[in-house]
């Protein structure tokens, strides 16, 4: 598959063109895909006490539950959101991966990770959160880090 793209300012909008022979079921998906991209939201908006943010992706380092509250944290400094996991997992952009049934860590913020013994995958935040994978995602993320 050739990819083209043509930047030039005199154009009134962006558009994204198709050409194809036929349309396969990756045309098809890649046309969803491309219609979904202005609909995605950029930011999440979370709570601190009784503050509300708006969160960029690229500065959540991971999401995970605690106490059946969905945590986010950026840099130190942790935040809530009222939203389930499963909600956020479905609008996230795809440098996330989710690493087990509780957690989704931005692969932007990984410093370095470490296979354990026992089957486990390590995994250190560039804000030096340590946390640790699942043995039921463990493909996943071979798969997602080429491992």
């Amino acid at each position: 598959m050739k990819v083209r793209v043509a930047i030039n300012p005199a154009f009134a909008e962006d558009q994204v063109q198709i050409e194809a022979r036929e349309l396969t079921p990756a045309i098809s998906d890649l046309v969803t895909y491309a219609k979904q991209m202005d609909k995605r939201p950029t930011s999440l908006t979370v709570k601190k006490g009784e503050e509300v943010y708006l969160l960029e992706w690229s500065d959540i380092a991971r999401l995970y539950l605690e106490n059946r509250i969905l945590q986010v944290k950026a840099s130190s400094i942790c935040y809530q959101s009222s939203l389930r996991l499963y909600q956020v997992k479905e609008i996230l952009p795809e440098y996330f991966l989710q690493i087990s049934q509780s957690e989704i860590i931005n692969l932007k913020q990984l410093n370095h990770l470490q296979l354990t013994p026992n089957g486990l995958v390590k995994l250190v935040l560039n804000n030096k959160d340590v946390t640790y994978s699942s043995r039921r995602y463990l493909k996943n993320i071979k798969e997602a880090l080429h491992l």
